[in-house]
């Protein structure tokens, strides 16, 4: 049985970051697992799809960490790597002449649907795993089914998964349950690949909490908002990557100071461009500072 996988990269990049809290992933032991839980035989290709920003000027580190993270995706057996531009519109208001504009990323829906459609009426594979469960899908897994293959949809943690999709689908398949198979090894790279120079390191604390621990965590997320483009730092990046004298080396124990912090209002997430889930300071650091 020939499995063939979908990846909507900007949903699976998301759930990995909220619900797998950004765990490394050896892809190609993700794809074997895959294949293995859509009872597959062999895999026939991986195909992930994602928008990028059309500018190539003055990249912001969230575009170069995509940048990377892809071409590493495409470096793993049967991977294949499809990017679209994303296309600026804008709408203007007819009451207040106001213009409002947004990202138009449709392509990359359109395309996946007319793929999997396409390679099943030409029995490329037997199986079908889409990494996503938008209920923009679920015609493509009728149409897919409609043609003698089956249909599996995959998640983490069942996040985003339509009911809609979900009745279509053959089964639903938990990547949370295989982390432990495909969970990548951290490795010193993994560690201290991302950080400021030494020079930079934070020397000051300030007392903002009454917990130093705490207040060693705001230092440091200050320090790493003033060095990226925008302020934007990645929740997962954060608690894996950022390197520091100061904060525990351990994702698990910096997520508990994370939350206590999250508890009491002094930092908080919020949807970064990408799509990732971010945290910042809060206006309550600046207040009670």
């Amino acid at each position: 049985m020939r499995v063939a996988l979908f990846f909507d990269g900007k949903n699976f990049y998301s759930g990995w970051r909220e619900a797998a809290r950004g765990r490394r992933i050896d892809f190609a032991k993700l794809a074997d697992w895959l294949v293995e839980r859509a009872k597959g035989s062999s895999l026939w290709g991986s195909y992930y799809y994602t928008p990028v920003d059309d500018s190539t000027q003055n990249a912001s580190d969230a575009q170069q960490k995509l940048s990377g993270f892809l071409e590493m995706l495409e470096t793993q057996p049967g991977f294949f790597v499809r990017t679209f531009k994303r296309k600026m519109s804008a709408l203007s208001c007819q009451e207040c002449g106001v213009e409002n504009r947004y990202l138009l990323e449709k392509e990359v829906d359109t395309t996946m649907v007319a793929h999997m459609v396409q390679l099943a009426a030409l029995n490329a594979y037997d199986t079908l795993v889409l990494m996503s469960g938008d209920s923009d899908y679920a015609p493509a897994l009728e149409a897919v089914r409609s043609l003698g293959k089956q249909a599996y949809v995959a998640s983490w943690g069942g996040t985003g998964v339509s009911r809609r999709i979900r009745n279509v689908a053959f089964d639903h398949i938990d990547m949370l349950n295989g982390i432990s198979s495909f969970e990548r090894e951290m490795t010193d790279d993994d560690v201290y690949g991302d950080f400021l120079d030494p020079e930079e390191a934070v020397s000051t604390i300030i007392e903002v909490t009454g917990d130093e621990t705490m207040d060693a965590f705001l230092a440091e997320l200050e320090q790493a908002q003033s060095k990226f483009s925008g302020g934007y730092v990645g929740l997962g990046y954060f608690l894996t990557r950022w390197r520091s004298t100061h904060l525990d080396t351990t994702p698990d124990v910096r997520r508990s100071v994370l939350d206590k912090l999250l508890a009491e209002g002094f930092v908080e997430t919020y949807n970064a461009p990408d799509g990732a889930l971010a945290i910042r300071l809060s206006d309550r650091v600046e207040q009670d500072a």
